[in-house]
């Protein structure tokens, strides 16, 4: 599989969440679901322009807090120092990490999840730790890839 290693430091993230069925083929199924609602009730284009992009433009997802039966499904971006974001949105504090980033250029990021812990994390020197993992998205229209994003440490 292809991924790397980074360390990053800490970085605020801002969004809309829903609360997410911890059971991956439920999950599956309710996260494009609360991503459609996102877009629907204008979150979305709010969000791109308090960040002065085009409407079109993807936003980042962050999954956190899980607790067994249920975890927060954030459509979010990078909060710029100095924005003041309007009340129905949330702020999510990250603090440094060394993370595992798994590239997708094809933006499968369902088969990519199933892989990661499947085939990567059995076989690999590292384990996943208490943090939020990301789905990364950039780009526009047909030319969107993805990553995706997990807090580990040396086992």
């Amino acid at each position: 599989m292809n991924y790397r290693i980074e360390q990053r430091g800490p970085f605020e993230m801002f969004g809309v969440y829903g609360l997410i069925n911890s059971d991956r083929q439920t999950a599956f199924a309710e996260v494009p679901a609360f991503r459609k609602k996102c877009d629907d009730d204008g979150s979305v284009d709010l969000m791109n322009e308090l960040l002065g992009r085009f409407g079109d433009t993807l936003l980042h997802a962050a999954l956190y807090d899980d607790n067994g039966e249920s975890f927060k499904y954030m459509i979010c971006y990078h909060l710029p120092r100095g924005l003041k974001i309007p009340e129905r949105f949330t702020k999510l504090s990250v603090p440094a990490f060394t993370w595992a980033i798994f590239p997708e250029p094809k933006c499968d990021l369902k088969k990519l999840w199933e892989r990661i812990y499947s085939e990567w994390f059995p076989t690999s020197e590292y384990e996943q730790i208490e943090g939020p993992s990301f789905e990364m998205y950039y780009g526009t229209g047909e030319h969107v890839t993805g990553e995706i994003w997990i807090p580990v440490k040396k086992k």
